[in-house]
């Protein structure tokens, strides 16, 4: 306790602020992509489905 390897306040902070922007930007790039594909797959299904 007290060494000169203890991050500081604002390290700790920042890195935290890191981890969770990281955490919520990750999850994201994955799951809007699949809700936009599946929107669009189902608009493109319903199109097909009124036109025959």
């Amino acid at each position: 306790m007290g060494s000169q390897d203890d991050p500081s306040a604002g390290d700790a902070l920042i890195g935290f602020l890191l981890i969770g922007g990281l955490g919520v930007l990750i999850p994201a790039s994955v799951v809007l992509p699949l809700v936009g594909l599946g929107i669009w797959l189902s608009h493109r299904w319903r199109a097909r489905r009124v036109r025959d």
